[in-house]
C-alpha cells in the first residue's frame, strides 16, 4: 500500500504544474520542517564534532610527546657538544701552558675534590700507566695547579698551591726577585720575599723560579699580587698576597707535567 500510494504521488507531481497542490503541499513542509532540521543540525553538529575531537586527542598527545622528547634529545645533544667543545678548548689551554717550558704532559680530567678540610686537593684520572709520578707539576690553562702527591695506577692527588703544606719556589716576573709562595687554606696566597727590602708592587705577575731538583719547572705562571702590607716592625719583608691564575675551586681539565728540560747548569759547575 506504501509503494503504491508513492507511485500515485509521484505520479501526480510528475504531471502536475509548478504552482499545484503538490508542489504547495512540498513548499509546505519545507517551511515547516527547515527550522527544524536546522536546529537539530546545529545540536548534533558539534557533538559529533566533540566525538572527532576526542579520537583524535589520544593522537594528538602522542604527537606532542613525540615532538617533546625530539626537542629534548636535541637540547641534549647540544649541550653534550658544547661541553666537548669546551673541554677540548681547556685541555688544548693547558696542554700549552706546559708547552712554554718546553716540557712534556699528560691531560687529565678531574673527577673528585678533596672532602677533608684539613687538605686541599683533588683527583684526576691519570695515574703511573699514563707516566704519572710523585712531586710532578701540574697545570691548567691559566697557570699552576699544584702539584702530584699520591699515584695509583689509572689516578692520582694533586694538592694545590693553595693548601698550607704547599710552597712553590717564585719569583716576581718584574725585577726577579726571589721568594717562595705558600698557600694559606684561603683563596690567596702568600708571596715572601727571600730579600730584604724587595720592592713589590701590586699587579706584579709571580712565576714559578727553576732549579736542579725543583719540582716546577720555570716560568709557569702562578698568580699576580693583589696586595702588599709594608714589612712591620716583626718582619724585614712585606706582606704579600697573590691571587692564583688557576680558578683551583672549579677545576675540571688539567695537564701533568712528566717531563721538563734539565734547568741550565751554574756557570763554574
Amino acid at each position: 500500500m506504501l509503494l503504491a500510494a508513492a507511485i500515485v504521488l509521484i505520479t501526480i507531481d510528475f504531471r502536475q504544474p509548478d504552482g499545484g497542490p503538490v508542489d504547495r503541499l512540498q513548499r509546505l513542509a519545507i517551511a515547516v520542517f527547515g527550522p527544524l532540521q536546522q536546529g537539530a543540525s546545529a545540536v548534533v553538529s558539534p557533538v559529533a564534532d566533540l566525538v572527532a575531537g576526542v579520537g583524535e586527542l589520544g593522537d594528538l598527545r602522542r604527537e606532542n610527546r613525540r615532538l617533546e622528547a625530539e626537542v629534548a634529545r636535541l637540547r641534549a645533544q647540544e649541550r653534550t657538544y658544547a661541553d666537548v667543545t669546551r673541554e677540548n678548548r681547556r685541555l688544548r689551554g693547558a696542554l700549552g701552558m706546559a708547552a712554554r717550558c718546553g716540557c712534556r704532559t699528560v691531560g687529565a680530567s678531574v673527577v673528585a675534590a678533596s672532602g677533608s678540610n684539613f687538605q686541599l686537593s683533588v683527583t684526576v684520572d691519570a695515574g703511573a700507566r699514563q707516566g704519572v709520578k710523585r712531586d710532578m707539576a701540574v697545570v691548567d690553562a691559566d697557570g699552576l695547579v699544584g702539584r702530584v702527591t699520591q699515584v695509583t695506577a689509572d689516578y692520582a692527588t694533586v694538592l694545590l698551591i693553595t693548601d698550607p703544606a704547599s710552597g712553590v719556589a717564585a719569583t716576581l716576573a718584574r725585577g726577579r726577585a726571589p721568594g717562595i709562595v705558600k698557600g694559606s687554606g684561603a683563596q690567596l696566597l702568600s708571596f715572601q720575599p727571600v730579600r730584604a727590602g724587595t720592592e713589590v708592587r701590586r699587579g706584579d705577575p709571580v712565576v714559578t723560579q727553576g732549579y736542579q731538583g725543583s719540582v716546577f719547572p720555570a716560568g709557569l705562571p702562578v698568580g699576580v699580587v693583589e696586595r702588599v702590607d709594608p714589612a712591620g716592625a716583626a718582619s724585614l719583608v712585606p706582606q704579600v698576597a697573590v691571587r692564583p691564575y688557576a680558578a683551583l675551586g672549579a677545576l675540571d681539565v688539567v695537564a701533568v707535567v712528566t717531563e721538563r728540560p734539565a734547568p741550565p747548569a751554574r756557570r763554574g759547575a
